[in-house]
């Protein structure tokens, strides 16, 4: 019978070689970060490029989990709002993360509390919903292939043990509330890695902790300075290498290892976020360029207004642009009818309530 893991409490000590190595990843993932900021900054297109960012986090860290839904599917799910579960559960995530952003944005700080809170949020009508959603487990969960515990490829903590695991992680995230803890001098991006690993590994809910861990990075970064709105998510590039992200945090459970590998974990941690930094500056580039090359195109200010909706929302109604711009309907449709001709979108076939298709954007976003 496999037993639990007895997790080692947090905080996590290196040596000092360790230390140099992950540093040098550190002040490049950093420096990116930091441009990148500056870049969202100034860019006329910043807020609609937020709001994708986050929709496509949103289905990516899902993904992960085994759903199959699309970010186009997502773009027309705001005019479908469509009733299975592969979207209830891409929509819930919005609602969790938005949820975790907005409080860390007040300035409350990431505790026990707000996990409980956005996992409400997150489990809301989902798959795997149960009485216990926003509390955690009381019975021994698993991970692995199969609903046999012979089976698992890993045995979180006993489930009494929870609360106690928790609460480390809240004080290792927002330190002692009295005391001056000195001789934590890890990098914050470095800490991100370490809370998202601990809390998979403390699993402490009986679903939905995959999610919630993912979300956890964003918000810790944002409470920790290095982004101050949310322009980074880490999903699409673990989504991408997901089996190695899997193989990853087991070495941290030291599962098939003599001891914990938190170095590979923190090197691949820092990795990721130097590509999906790289990835995000592009994206923001190619969108800005799209926009800007666009409005060259224009004469009308009306159409200039729709082109700018259309980079909200890249599969578009009539009556989305219309509450977007409170511009008169015959007018959106005339502008639209526009930029359908200049090539710049398509309409699909439908006589009422027609969609409008802005490709080149959509197809930014899912490079």
């Amino acid at each position: 019978m496999k037993k639990p893991y007895p997790l080692p409490l947090l905080p996590i000590t290196f040596d000092a070689e360790s230390e140099l190595s992950f540093y040098k990843k550190v002040v490049e993932a950093s420096s990116m970060l930091e441009i990148l900021k500056q870049k969202i900054h100034y860019s006329l297109v910043s807020e609609p490029f937020l709001q994708l960012l986050t929709l496509h986090e949103s289905v990516q860290s899902t993904r992960i989990e085994g759903t199959q839904v699309t970010f186009s599917e997502m773009l027309e799910d705001e005019i479908d709002q469509k009733k299975d579960w592969e979207r209830i559960e891409v929509r819930n995530y919005q609602r969790a993360l938005s949820l975790g952003v907005e409080t860390i944005q007040t300035g409350y700080p990431l505790s026990e509390r707000l996990i409980r809170d956005m996992h409400n949020e997150l489990m809301n009508d989902a798959r795997g919903s149960t009485s216990a959603v926003g509390e955690y487990r009381t019975i021994q969960n698993f991970i692995g292939p199969t609903k046999q515990l012979k089976d698992a490829s890993y045995v979180p903590p006993e489930p009494q043990l929870t609360g106690e695991y928790m609460a480390n992680l809240e004080r290792y995230i927002n330190g002692h509330p009295y005391l001056n803890e000195e001789d934590d001098t890890l990098h914050p991006l470095i800490k991100a890695g370490i809370i998202h690993a601990q809390f998979e590994s403390i699993h402490p809910f009986l679903d939905g902790n995959g999610r919630l861990g993912r979300i956890l990075i964003v918000l810790y970064m944002l409470q920790s300075n290095i982004i101050d709105s949310p322009f980074f998510f880490l999903s699409e590039e673990l989504e991408k290498e997901k089996f190695k992200y899997y193989a990853m945090l087991n070495g941290v459970r030291a599962i098939n290892k003599d001891k914990p590998d938190w170095n590979s974990w923190i090197n691949f941690f820092l990795n990721a976020t130097i590509r999906m930094t790289q990835r995000q500056f592009k994206k923001l580039e190619q969108a800005e360029k799209l926009y800007e090359e666009g409005l060259k195109k224009l004469k009308q200010p009306s159409t200039e207004k729709v082109w700018g909706a259309l980079f909200k929302y890249p599969i578009a109604t009539v009556q989305q642009i219309e509450n977007d711009t409170s511009l008169a309907p015959v007018t959106i449709r005339k502008s639209l009818n526009g930029l359908v001709q200049l090539n710049m979108i398509y309409g699909d076939d439908r006589k009422r309530n027609r969609r409008f298709y802005h490709y080149d954007l959509i197809n930014i976003m899912n490079d």
